[in-house]
């Protein structure tokens, strides 16, 4: 699989095998050696006093604080043009929105961050519900901080089709739609049609249509993978270094592989390790590396998934992705996915670099 790519404004020919590293354990400590290695890093953190049966929980009060306890090690991680993009959602408490996002995001700036745009994904599926004084929560922050005011940005790797108006409403330009004049309003947005003529393509707006993930594969808060992709494709390069310190069940790492990305997954939770490997093993491209030192082999984790939900009625982890994960690994089908990766792996003769 020999690519062209182009990584911090360098072409450079070679035979790309992405890899993915997962590490159990805390990111603040396990980024030490990633200085200045970093295209990306994009999570979902814990949200504020929630799902205490997964994460230690941490009061609205305290999140900022706590969070402003990772800016060091995703700081001194991250190269000078790179981004951090982190999704998360604010709380309600006693029936008001606490605003810790906001003030986390605040503490963030305070230290040296630059914010550079707020995304919001709208979930065209939210859940069903009702609450006396409140609607459906149908979408969540996406927030784009930087450590130059100039971080990378391929803006061309989002790029989305115009539309069908495109052709009919360009073929009827008026005399003030050749020129950038003000707008009849006088509103001081202008616009020039006539540059359009041509041109298939148009820049996607900062709101991201993505539906929320059927099942929750084993952990309490799965994005999809849609999410993470796009904002892999547009801030870093193929060939870069995706980093998620929060990963969960490994949703970042199958995207940033299908995306020809390194990735490293870190996470506090072994259990969710264990699941980001399981996935990654099954829905990450057949050419990636998958290094995770805790775990020998996939039997050994789907093994462990089974004794649990014997001896566990109601286990923290979700029965339904076990289920779904024993449904499809039959022994054949594990064969079939190991010597596919052997195969490609033995015929590659060139070292991969270090993800770190």
């Amino acid at each position: 699989m020999r690519r062209n790519h182009r990584n911090q404004n360098k072409n450079f020919l070679f035979d790309y095998k992405p890899k993915c590293t997962i590490i159990n354990g805390d990111s603040r400590g396990n980024l030490v050696n990633c200085k200045e290695n970093v295209d990306l890093i994009i999570t979902s953190p814990p949200y504020a006093d929630a799902r205490k049966k997964h994460y230690d929980s941490i009061h609205p009060d305290k999140f900022p604080d706590w969070f402003l306890t990772f800016h060091e090690s995703f700081w001194n991680a991250l190269k000078p043009e790179g981004s951090l993009v982190i999704n998360i959602k604010d709380k309600v408490v006693e029936g008001v929105r606490h605003r810790f996002v906001w003030r986390t995001i605040e503490k963030l700036m305070n230290a040296g961050w630059q914010a550079i745009d707020d995304y919001i994904w709208h979930k065209t599926n939210p859940m069903p519900g009702y609450w006396p004084t409140r609607l459906r929560d149908g979408w969540e922050y996406c927030f784009h901080l930087a450590k130059s005011k100039r971080p990378f940005m391929n803006q061309d790797a989002v790029k989305m089709p115009m539309g069908d108006w495109a052709e009919s409403r360009l073929k009827k330009l008026g005399e003030g739609d050749k020129s950038r004049n003000n707008s009849a309003n006088q509103s001081g947005f202008g616009r020039d049609l006539s540059r359009w003529v041509g041109k298939n393509t148009v820049l996607p707006s900062n709101v991201l249509s993505i539906a929320l993930v059927g099942k929750n594969k084993g952990h309490p808060a799965v994005f999809p993978i849609e999410l993470p992709s796009f904002f892999i494709k547009l801030l870093s390069s193929k060939g870069g270094l995706v980093v998620d310190p929060f990963a969960g069940s490994g949703s970042t790492g199958i995207a940033a592989l299908s995306l020809d990305r390194d990735c490293l997954l870190i996470d506090t939770h072994k259990e969710y390790c264990d699941l980001a490997y399981t996935r990654l093993f099954f829905e990450a491209p057949i050419y990636a590396d998958i290094i995770y030192s805790n775990i020998s082999s996939i039997e050994s984790i789907i093994q462990e998934k089974m004794t649990k939900k014997t001896k566990q009625k109601s286990k923290r982890n979700g029965e339904m992705f076990v289920e779904d994960l024993l449904a499809m690994t039959t022994p054949e089908f594990i064969q079939n996915v190991k010597e596919a990766r052997a195969i490609y792996k033995a015929g590659k003769s060139k070292s991969h670099k270090k993800v770190c």
